[in-house]
């Protein structure tokens, strides 16, 4: 069994691998030894591969793995199936790296867009090749809403809604819409420009905040909130015989 370790900027999401299937998931704001140990042990775990995105103490996190089990981490130096056409390799998020990788896997010879939507939100390309090729980084909409209270005078803090329309009646419902739909009309937008260029393209939306617009996106999508945790298992048989 694989244990896949991806630690966000508010939460560890943690997930047990059978091979390709997940058998187990958690979210938690802290990991303990105790935790950890009975995990491993429950699951009979033998790998762990985890990828950080925030930046904590990665030999305290080592510290509370059992040391039978092997241990990887993920860095832009770590062997991949896929190829990284990426100026700034070192710089590259790692939760951006598994989710193409897991885009590739899961859609073998088609080109991909993975849509993250986070804290930031980032969308992603990788070719029919297996091509990581860049993508965008953009605020995400707790950002969008906070920037608007901050840098302004009057506007309020603004709760994110479900329900969006085209034109707000009031000071709130005309910030929700304009963050909401400012980030919807994003999204289609680019999914439309690759669609154009890229024959039989997949789209893949994950994050915290895509429950928001996966039902309002104008194409086809495929809704996987563990796409980073399936792309680090995949990453992590990759690498079975380098640990």
């Amino acid at each position: 069994m694989n244990l896949t370790i991806d630690i966000g900027n508010t939460k560890y999401k943690l997930c047990v691998f059978n091979k390709y299937n997940m058998i187990y998931n958690t979210y938690t704001e802290e990991i303990s030894s105790e935790f950890i140990k009975d995990l491993t042990k429950k699951h009979t775990i033998k790998k762990v591969i985890f990828s950080d995105t925030r930046g904590v103490d990665k030999d305290k996190l080592i510290q509370k793995i059992p040391n039978n089990i092997k241990i990887l981490e993920l860095t832009h130096k770590t062997l991949l199936p896929i190829d990284i056409e990426y100026n700034t390799p070192k710089t590259l998020g790692k939760d951006r790296i598994a989710g193409a990788v897991a885009a590739n896997g899961i859609f073998k010879n088609h080109p991909c867009l993975i849509i993250d939507i986070g804290t930031a939100i980032t969308i992603d390309f990788i070719t029919n090749k297996g091509v990581f090729k860049g993508g965008i980084i953009s605020p995400g909409p707790e950002m969008r809403y906070k920037a608007l209270n901050k840098y302004t005078g009057k506007l309020p803090l603004v709760n994110y809604t479900k329900n969006t329309s085209t034109l707000g009646n009031s000071t709130i419902t005309s910030i929700q819409n304009g963050v909401q739909n400012g980030i919807l009309y994003e999204i289609n937008e680019y999914i439309t420009r690759f669609n154009k260029q890229y024959q039989n393209l997949k789209v893949i939306i994950t994050g915290g905040f895509a429950f928001l617009f996966e039902t309002k996106i104008n194409y086809r999508i495929f809704a996987n909130p563990f796409i980073i945790s399936d792309g680090l298992n995949r990453i992590l048989i990759h690498n079975e015989n380098n640990i």
